[in-house]
């Protein structure tokens, strides 16, 4: 009686094994239906500032330690290290690492990289943003300090090239390229067409912005000129962290609320991935530059690279 009781546990065990194995072969196959694994980033020897891009390395190994923003255009990929209160520019192509300048540990602190290789800082608790070159030298400074009361985020719109800031109270502000404020969006003086739209967090591809609106906890696409043109994912998002759009106008968002990527398609919510889904430990920011997402994990001190799959091949 002893032994048939206990084979009977053994194969009860044995299928629950194999249901636990099925499932989570499962959700890494259901990942890899929206991101191929291609290398991870821990560090990488340094190289000297330079305006132009392949510098090879040629100095000591810098090890990431808390990588919490990151920003990719082409072969530069910018990271703010709060661990080591840097800020680092990646040569993808050398895989080298340059210390740019210090930068607060502080939380909030955002960056964007422009079109022409420039990376755009923002320091809530300097209430400013700043454009830096390739190699750290400061560009221009935008800042308005009795409208932008608490800069939240900075997107550069595609189609007119204008920095677009929002605050922490949901207003967003168009900037001239050299600096000065152009003017709030469209709508009432706070930049947005009515009530109920707003941002704090932003993302742009090369056809539109979109950003999270944290009174709905949904996003809200914009078209160049500020109007409201779309909002979706009421009811799915519980703490949106930080967004980031593809080539296909699929949205990506880190949900910190319950430890997730999940990504929107035309409105529709097509996927919730946990960060054991993609071999990493935490997530913690996200940029898409055309066909590649890099995904930092802070506590692992490691940016995840991965191939962006487009919906035709799922």
């Amino acid at each position: 009686m002893l032994r048939i009781l206990a084979g009977s546990m053994f194969l009860a065990l044995t299928q629950i094994a194999g249901a636990d194995m099925g499932s989570e072969a499962a959700a890494f196959e259901h990942a890899s239906a929206f991101l191929s694994p291609y290398r991870m980033i821990v560090g990488g020897f340094s190289a000297p500032a330079s305006p132009v891009p392949g510098q090879p390395p040629s100095g000591a190994y810098l090890k990431l330690f808390h990588p919490s923003a990151l920003t990719a255009n082409g072969p530069d990929l910018y990271v703010v290290d709060s661990g080591q209160r840097l800020l680092l520019r990646i040569d993808t192509v050398s895989q080298s690492i340059t210390p740019l300048r210090e930068i607060s540990p502080l939380p909030g602190v955002r960056i964007k990289a422009g079109i022409d290789g420039s990376v755009y800082v923002l320091r809530p608790d300097r209430g400013e943003v700043t454009r830096l070159t390739r190699d750290g030298r400061p560009i221009v400074t935008f800042s308005a300090k009795y409208e932008v009361l608490q800069p939240a985020d900075i997107v550069i719109e595609p189609t007119l090239n204008r920095p677009w800031i929002s605050d922490a109270a949901g207003g967003v502000f168009a900037f001239h390229p050299s600096g000065r404020k152009s003017e709030p969006l469209v709508g009432r003086g706070d930049g947005f067409p009515d009530e109920l739209a707003g941002a704090t967090l932003l993302a742009a591809n090369r056809v539109h912005v979109a950003g999270i609106d944290p009174r709905c906890r949904c996003i809200v696409d914009f078209d160049r000129d500020g109007y409201v043109i779309g909002k979706y994912g009421e009811g799915k998002l519980l703490n949106p962290s930080d967004i980031a759009l593809d080539a296909h106008d699929r949205t990506w968002v880190i949900d910190r609320g319950d430890r997730s990527l999940k990504i929107f398609d035309h409105g529709e919510l097509v996927a919730t991935l946990k960060p054991a889904q993609l071999g990493l430990v935490d997530l913690t920011a996200i940029s898409i530059d055309v066909y590649h997402a890099y995904i930092a994990d802070a506590p692992s001190g490691r940016i995840g690279v991965f191939g962006v799959t487009p919906p035709s091949r799922r």
